[in-house]
């Protein structure tokens, strides 16, 4: 398994997966309070499966 982190708006990010052909499985995402100072999110993508 590997993990990337970026700095991006979470629909842009979402759309670049789908135009790289990932599908986005899972979706989290977190609004700003306490330790944290900006929304965060985490995706799980996954190649689709091939006939």
């Amino acid at each position: 398994m590997s993990y990337e982190s970026y700095l991006l708006p979470l629909d842009r990010m979402v759309g670049l997966l789908d135009r790289a052909g990932l599908v986005v499985t899972a979706r989290l995402e977190q609004e700003p309070g306490g330790r944290v100072n900006r929304p965060h999110a985490c995706l799980l993508a996954r190649k689709p499966e091939t006939p």
